[in-house]
């Protein structure tokens, strides 16, 4: 059988073993003892190189660098960058050992001997290893037949803590001992106990005796006492255990072997351990906390649906793991008095809005019980099916529905008759803690708003409160019919269109008359679609501006057909920037049935609010380092993109004079009934049966879109609850609030040559000698009317100026229908 040849490398280690070693023990007076000798230097080498690793020689000195948490910065009225949220995965607020001053008789900190005494109180004389706690651990464990006593060092738990897990085996105490004898050499002892105090995980989410003195004394580490230096000590072990929060019982027993501690070692005599014990027992007296409280709870996060979102899209282009512990500075683009104004006007209206609503949520739970409870116990035995539970007893639902719908208000009353006091606070404690009745469906909504000019997303607000149960974002994810908002982006495509192929058959202005009257249409399955307004009333022919500022569906229907699908889409989708989604092409879509995102309505408003131009929102500006270096800017991301002129300014600038008429004279009358003095422009929106109510429009600094609705698409708000009296008072007070801090401006729209011309109110034509009201409108260069008004020459009345007859125009159509209890602007939407 032919062999593999032996390298010569191989054959050179095998004769220089043999030679220089082996030969030399065989030939010795005692081979035997040398023999032993090398098999020991051998076993302990290979030990070694199970234990020692060279990157050690890089890491230990590493060991004083921490975790920290990133800082979400916001822009504050004085436009600086103010700290709002943190991003981590344990609290940890980072100890300088310099901070924690010495006693006043000149003793180190009560914090420092508190640990010293409780872990290693030979900490600052052995030099990594204790051996003589080592040997006494033994033999304490070997006395009583099980592990009762550690003997690692400060030392050793930092090199656990930094560099290795908890595992329990031989191999993993050799490490440790080997990184603690590094640690020694490297560190002084100092900052070998700043790195303990920073790396002890202390219950709760807490890692470091910073975090956990502000979790569970709500103090800074240089103010504890010695009572609350000692239950930290004590948690050391086993934090859950012996957490005041979840077993205090425990926890005071531990606290007084700690305070044993102080008196065998010296630290204190035993009056003195007695007195700061007994004041420390006020502390589980007064102690009135959750067993499940985390750390989490005390994290900087001052709008949680805006920083939510924002961790959500970093994760993206950075690693989770560096976002919570690699110490970045993000700096956002949220303006913080925006979005406090944002929440305050948005988390009222809902407020009220599920008072005025009034939908119950489904209160007869016990119904399945009382008429299937026999049959799901069979069906339970028979398939292996849980229990049917229910968290709280039937008693107990029973009273508190009774409570808060009926005796709570009488209660109440009669207290007032009474004066008594404590009673009053009781009741009063009721009120203030129930948000939303718990009997009540809340009403859900979302605002958003953005800088027109430059896409910075200034505020948002995704709902009625960022809990456990409610974390949806719904100004990005809640997709909802916006009604009449959707048609401005109609007629701004419709005049586009003219301005790109000049057609005179398919003009479209501000003074364009449209039949406002019935429409019925036979679809392709032969069902009847008959749009109709939000009154069921029609107004004859009415101009477009003036349609715009009462919703007229019928006229935004007539605007689709005059233009045709065909011509007006390409147009209508720039305007939109809808990614991974298509405009169904059918008539419905004025009156806004295509679902979109208040996020998506409000990026197509700033097109017209910008002059035409695309918009790119951004949330975030750019991420530094720990060191500040930036790592990623999306500022230059963004410059990067090219901004289109998908609309002209003219058609713009004249868009927006019809919405600012809208808020002035029209269905969003409710936008200044908060003081809003500034120049504006919106659009209301109501969805069949007032299930949903929009308001989006903007000023020259500010886009913002405000949606109200039930998370459930099927609920109706009530009749009458249309985007004009809920949504519009939210952003009117939204956007007076936000803006009172800003000056004023007027729109510009840049180099707008916009024509103004004086017509007939009635016509939209140019005014003749008959026409008695007429007023400025405004025009592109190509769609000024030429066709001179001659429609009210004796029509026999008496104007001031020239007298003739009154003219048949002036007398509306009026076409009663009946009106549905629920209907919306029209029969399919608004």
């Amino acid at each position: 059988m032919k062999q593999e040849p032996i390298s010569y490398l191989s054959r050179f280690f095998v004769i220089h073993f043999r030679d220089r070693i082996l030969q030399p023990i065989f030939n010795s007076q005692n081979p035997l003892k040398q023999l032993a000798k090398l098999c020991t230097i051998l076993v302990f080498l290979n030990g070694f190189l199970f234990v020692f690793s060279i990157k050690d020689f890089w890491r230990v000195p590493d060991a004083n660098q921490y975790e920290k948490p990133s800082v979400l910065y916001g822009l504050n009225d004085k436009n600086e960058y103010e700290p709002i949220a943190e991003f981590y995965r344990f609290s940890r607020v980072v100890l300088n050992i310099k901070d924690l001053a010495p006693e006043e008789d000149g003793k180190p900190n009560k914090l420092i001997r508190s640990f010293v005494s409780t872990e290693d109180n030979n900490f600052y004389s052995h030099w990594g290893l204790d051996l003589r706690g080592i040997f006494r651990a033994f033999m304490v464990n070997i006395l009583a037949g099980r592990i009762k006593e550690g003997a690692s060092t400060i030392t050793q738990q930092v090199a656990r803590l930094k560099f290795l897990n908890t595992e329990r085996s031989f191999l993993r105490k050799a490490r440790e001992a080997w990184l603690a004898l590094l640690l020694e050499v490297v560190f002084d002892k100092n900052t070998m106990m700043e790195i303990y105090l920073n790396e002890i995980p202390l219950g709760h989410g807490t890692i470091g005796v910073g975090a956990a003195a502000r979790f569970y004394f709500r103090k800074d580490v240089k103010d504890l006492t010695w009572g609350e230096s000692a239950l930290l000590a004590s948690l050391t072990t086993r934090p859950t255990e012996f957490s005041p929060l979840v077993n205090p019982n425990s926890s005071s027993a531990k606290v007084r072997v700690v305070f044993k501690k102080f008196v065998e070692n010296g630290i204190l005599d035993i009056k003195t351990a007695e007195r700061e014990y007994e004041a420390f027992s006020e502390y589980y007296i007064t102690l009135n906390r959750s067993p499940n409280d985390s750390a989490f709870g005390d994290r900087l996060n001052r709008f949680p649906y805006f920083t939510e979102y924002v961790r959500k899209n970093l994760t993206r282009y950075i690693p989770k793991s560096t976002l919570y512990s690699g110490g970045l500075k993000i700096y956002s683009t949220l303006n913080i008095q925006h979005q406090a104004q944002a929440e305050k006007a948005l988390y009222a209206g809902l407020k009220n809005q599920t008072a005025q609503s009034n939908q119950r949520t489904f209160t007869k739970i016990d119904a399945f019980d009382d008429a299937y409870g026999e049959i799901y116990d069979l069906l339970a035995m028979l398939n292996e099916v849980p229990d049917f539970k229910f968290k709280i007893s039937r008693s107990i639902r029973t009273f508190n529905r009774a409570w808060q719908e009926d005796l709570r208000d009488e209660l109440s009353a009669l207290n007032l008759l009474s004066g008594t006091e404590t009673l009053g606070e009781a009741i009063e404690w009721s009120y203030r803690s129930q948000q939303t009745e718990d009997f009540l469906l809340p009403v859900e909504g979302a605002l958003i708003s953005m800088r027109p000019d430059t896409g910075h997303i200034t505020a948002m607000v995704g709902g009625s409160g960022f809990r456990s149960d409610n974390q949806q974002i719904r100004a990005f994810q809640a997709y909802r019919q916006p009604g009449s908002a959707f048609k401005p982006l109609v007629y701004a495509a419709a005049m586009e269109y003219f301005n790109q192929h000049p057609d005179p058959k398919k003009n479209v202005t501000a003074a364009s008359l449209f039949s406002d009257s019935p429409l019925q249409y036979v679809l392709e399955d032969g069902d009847e679609w008959n749009p109709s307004n939000y009154t069921g009333e029609y107004s004859g022919f009415i101009r477009l501006r003036e349609a715009l500022e009462l919703s007229r569906n019928s006229v935004a229907v007539r605007v689709l057909e005059h233009t045709g699908i065909s011509n007006l889409m390409p147009n209508l989708e720039k305007i939109l920037q809808i990614e991974n989604r298509s405009v169904p092409r059918n008539f419905s879509i004025s009156l806004g049935t295509f679902e979109v995102s208040p996020y998506e309505l409000a990026k197509s408003y700033a097109v017209i609010a910008s002059g035409g131009k695309q918009v790119f929102p951004l949330s975030v500006l750019y991420v530094e380092d720990i060191n500040g270096n930036v790592i990623r800017d999306f500022r230059e991301d963004a410059a990067k993109q090219e901004r289109k002129q998908i609309l002209s300014p003219e058609i713009c600038y004249i868009l927006t004079s019809m919405m600012e008429d809208v808020i002035k004279k029209g269905t969003g009358t409710g936008a200044s009934a908060y003081g809003l003095s500034r120049p504006a422009a919106g659009k209301t929106g109501t969805t069949n049966n007032f299930r949903d109510a929009w308001f989006a429009g903007y000023s020259s600094e500010l886009v913002s879109v405000v949606w109200i609705g039930y998370d459930t698409g099927t609920l109706s708000m009530g009749r009458g609850m249309s985007g004009g009296i809920v949504a519009a008072p939210i952003w009117g007070r939204f956007m007076s609030n936000a803006l009172s801090k800003e000056k004023s401006k007027p729109f510009h729209f840049g180099n707008a040559h916009v024509i103004r011309k004086q017509i007939c109110s009635i016509s939209g034509k140019l005014p003749g000698s008959h026409c008695s009201q007429t007023e400025e409108e405004y025009f592109t260069k190509n769609t000024v009317p030429k066709e001179v008004c001659d429609d009210h020459r004796g029509a026999g009345f008496i104007p001031e100026s020239e007298p003739e007859p009154p003219s048949s125009h002036q007398t509306k159509v009026k076409k009663k229908q009946k009106t549905n209890i629920f209907q919306g602007d029209d029969d399919l939407i608004r």
